[in-house]
């Protein structure tokens, strides 16, 4: 398991070079520990930081073209049937929406479990996801991910007992089951633009989710970044590789059950979140946060031993680096308006080098109580 973890940071690391594009070694180690760690992920912030692009890039690493799909979110969506579509009684056929098709693609029912490709794990990207209210139309997702990890997600598309016609066209395909099986272990990665116009995820949302923020590159003229536009080369198909790491969440965590790792993981966790409740006064920690918290951390913390570029550190260093990422994706955007205010204070400061305090420290507003009169959210800092 570890030398496949460090065989796919070098892996990762080449992908995104022959694409051009360039991220810093710890964010390339975040990104495939959020990957390989969580089911569902948000990537957050303005236009022009990068949330598709990587989201994309994730997709197309881990995930051949006929298990991947792109769902783009329109602002009128309420409910599930507004992504695949709904069964006309009257008319006796399946009325299909744009999603059906990419929905399809995700499945692994027991029609199509015995052919290879439906044993590797689907991505789905989900563009503009905060269009509209992400617990209603992607319900069936979040009633299944709300427990670490979920095998498969069923989507009921209709109530008939046995697969229906799509069109009212005689020749068209019977094709429409009673419900899709989502899996194995599926992923699902959602971009969101927080400002003015859009609406910030419910909380049940976001504490279902791995929070990405993306910041624009400490050099952005840098000689490497200038090459990318000359030397970049994409693959015309999908290189088989690494799509078997992409299973079940729990697998790193499980492979240091009884071991001394395990103890020394939970032990930086702990030393983060104890700093954060003393400075907003009450544990904001659930027992799933930690969870997820912990399956993040077990995969980047052999990960960015081995990224390349990655500046070697002590062991327990990393695990506090990877513990104060993990607070950020997992436990800061459910904090309130005054808790978000106490924690950006204590980890806008020197430290670790993490991604928490990088983000803290631009996510700080001297004069946000001056502008709004009253302290910003996670969700409106962003904006």
């Amino acid at each position: 398991m570890i030398d496949r973890l460090a065989q796919t940071a070098i892996a990762f690391d080449v992908f995104l070079k022959t694409r051009g594009l360039i991220h810093e070694p710890q964010v390339k180690a975040d990104l495939l520990a959020a990957m390989l760690g969580s089911q569902f992920i948000l990537f957050a912030g303005p236009s022009g930081t990068g949330k598709s692009t990587a989201a994309t890039a994730l997709a197309e690493f881990f995930c051949p073209p006929e298990r991947r799909s792109i769902i783009t979110v329109e602002s009128t969506w309420e409910a599930p049937y507004d992504v695949a579509g709904t069964y006309s009684s009257f008319a006796g056929y399946f009325l299909a929406r744009p999603g059906l098709d990419e929905l399809l693609r995700l499945d692994h029912s027991a029609r199509v479990r015995n052919h290879n490709q439906y044993e590797i794990t689907p991505v789905a990207v989900i563009e503009e996801a905060n269009l509209s209210k992400i617990e209603g139309y992607l319900n069936p997702v979040m009633h299944g991910l709300s427990a670490p990890a979920r095998e498969t997600i069923d989507w009921v598309l209709h109530p008939i007992d046995k697969p229906v016609s799509r069109t009212a066209s005689a020749n068209a395909p019977k094709d429409v089951p009673p419900k899709l099986k989502l899996g194995p272990w599926p992923r699902f990665l959602g971009t969101i633009n927080i400002d003015h116009t859009a609406i910030a995820p419910a909380r049940k949302v976001s504490g279902r989710a791995c929070v990405i923020l993306l910041e624009p590159l400490k050099e952005v003229a840098s000689a490497e970044g200038v090459d990318a536009l000359w030397n970049t080369q994409t693959s015309a198909t999908w290189q088989d590789g690494p799509a078997e790491l992409l299973h079940d969440p729990r697998t790193a965590l499980a492979g240091m059950l009884g071991s001394n790792e395990l103890g020394r993981l939970a032990r930086a966790l702990d030393g983060t979140t104890d700093k954060l409740a003393q400075a907003i006064k009450t544990n904001p920690v659930s027992k799933r946060d930690e969870h997820r918290c912990l399956l993040y951390m077990s995969y980047f913390c052999e990960i960015a031993r081995h990224m390349p570029d990655h500046k070697p550190s002590k062991r327990a260093r990393l695990r506090t680096v990877a513990a104060e990422n993990a607070v950020l994706h997992y436990v800061l955007p459910g904090l309130t308006a005054q808790q978000f205010s106490a924690a950006i204070d204590l980890f806008k400061g020197a430290g670790e080098p993490s991604l928490l305090r990088s983000r803290c420290r631009r996510l700080h507003s001297e004069d946000s109580r001056t502008m709004l009169g009253h302290d910003a959210d996670f969700w409106t800092a962003l904006s």
